[in-house]
């Protein structure tokens, strides 16, 4: 029997491929990062210290790290799927999510991460509704997770975006401090 990831660490459960591959797909992953950026800021506006330093299950990221960690991650990958599309055998940098959020700059608000996501998010939704979907066939690789077209690489962040603002929401309706 398979088991099913568990609904903590997978909020929204495991990352899905999109079912098609077209421009009606890339408007609608556009819509959907949109969205998502619209609801990490109303879940976020307002909240105090002590809700900032909830998590969602003990030794996970705290509201504050990972509202960072969003803006940190869409932009990268923004940045990861424009290489893509410009550089042939673009290879990914990867990124030590720890180390970037143990810097001073991850200390800032998070109406400064909230900013950093919605300027990245504005680039996702023109560059989704703009590109040829046929350059989705091109190729990257990611030194941890192979060789994968750019179709994967939209799921996997249009995924991430939506799996950490699941995080926040559990942090906040049931998390420790």
């Amino acid at each position: 029997m398979i088991s099913s990831p568990d609904p903590r660490r997978f909020p929204i459960g495991p990352i899905q491929e999109l079912p098609t591959r077209d421009a009606a797909a890339l408007a609608t992953v556009a819509a959907r990062m949109e969205d998502a950026a619209r609801e990490w800021r109303e879940v976020l506006t307002g909240l105090d210290a002590e809700a900032l330093a909830r998590t969602y299950r003990p030794g996970a990221w705290t509201v504050q790290q990972l509202a960072h960690h969003a803006a940190d991650a869409h932009l990268h990958g923004l940045n990861r799927l424009r290489y893509a599309l410009t550089t042939e055998g673009y290879v990914i940098q990867p990124f030590d999510q720890e180390a970037w959020l143990a810097l001073p700059d991850a200390a800032l608000p998070v109406d400064a991460a909230l900013d950093l996501l919605d300027a990245a998010n504005a680039r996702w939704a023109e560059l989704l509704r703009g590109v040829n979907p046929e350059q989705f066939a091109r190729r990257v690789t990611h030194p941890q997770e192979g060789e994968q077209d750019l179709w994967r690489l939209l799921a996997k962040h249009d995924w991430h975006l939506r799996h950490h603002l699941g995080h926040v929401r559990l942090a906040l309706e049931n998390g420790t401090s």
